[in-house]
């Protein structure tokens, strides 16, 4: 996803009808933090710090783990 040009994200989430938030990482910020493929998620605790990244579905225990419930 590196070395194009910028381009309007809503318009291209528009193209493909996304309707989930889009981002554009220009600081290196997702590979620094264990970003291999897209899409992928994370799980990010109070603080900030990310408790779980990967392409598989964050489940609600992971959520309510993360929540302390």
């Amino acid at each position: 996803m590196g070395g194009g040009t910028a381009v309007d994200l809503e318009a291209w989430a528009d193209t493909y009808g996304l309707n989930s938030p889009v981002a554009s990482d220009t600081s290196g910020f997702a590979s620094a933090s264990g970003v291999q493929y897209l899409p992928t998620q994370q799980l990010i605790g109070r603080g900030g710090e990310i408790l779980k990244t990967g392409q598989a579905h964050i489940s609600d225990a992971d959520i309510e783990a993360a929540l302390g419930l």
